[in-house]
């Protein structure tokens, strides 16, 4: 017992520095608020993330549940309203092979939220897995989220594709 003590005594000292540190960036005045916010920042950026691993997934029910009971999706490649839908989106074009071989990820996100909603406007890319691994696309998610219960939801998510140079001759 002693040894646990001693080897987690540096971790709790690490994690007071940091809260600390924390403290003294924000003038030394950290209220609640700047914490929730902080707080939001973080479980928003989570939905962000959670998005595109449960592609990956090939996980609809997750995927879909990340959206609020009205939320709408729209891309490119299509749209959808209300969870079901979303999800039944989903199963679609993971049937047709549409999401086979590819990795989703998503870059830096600028988030403002502001109470019990919040904007976020991100980048991602695709990354090709299966025939070569490159760049399959690159583009723009624009979401506007809401917190119910807690819990962060996806009310409206906007996807663009980034436009290819024009070939130069």
């Amino acid at each position: 017992m002693n040894a646990i003590r001693r080897a987690t005594a540096p971790v709790v000292g690490v994690l007071a520095g940091a809260v600390a540190a924390t403290s003294l960036l924000l003038g030394g005045n950290a209220t609640a608020t700047e914490s929730n916010v902080a707080d939001d920042r973080f479980a928003i950026r989570e939905v962000i993330d959670r998005h595109q691993m449960y592609i990956d997934l090939r996980d609809a029910d997750s995927y879909a549940n990340l959206y609020a009971k009205d939320g709408h999706y729209r891309s490119p490649f299509g749209s959808a309203d209300g969870r079901s839908e979303i999800k039944a989106m989903f199963i679609d074009l993971a049937e047709k092979g549409f999401t086979k071989g590819k990795r989703h990820m998503t870059g830096p996100a600028m988030i403002e939220v502001n109470g019990a909603t919040a904007t976020a406007r991100s980048w991602y890319w695709v990354a090709e897995t299966e025939a070569e691994h490159a760049v399959y696309a690159t583009g723009t998610y624009t979401d506007k989220l809401r917190k119910v219960n807690g819990k962060w939801e996806i009310v409206q998510r906007v996807q663009a594709l980034d436009e290819l140079a024009p070939n130069r001759q």
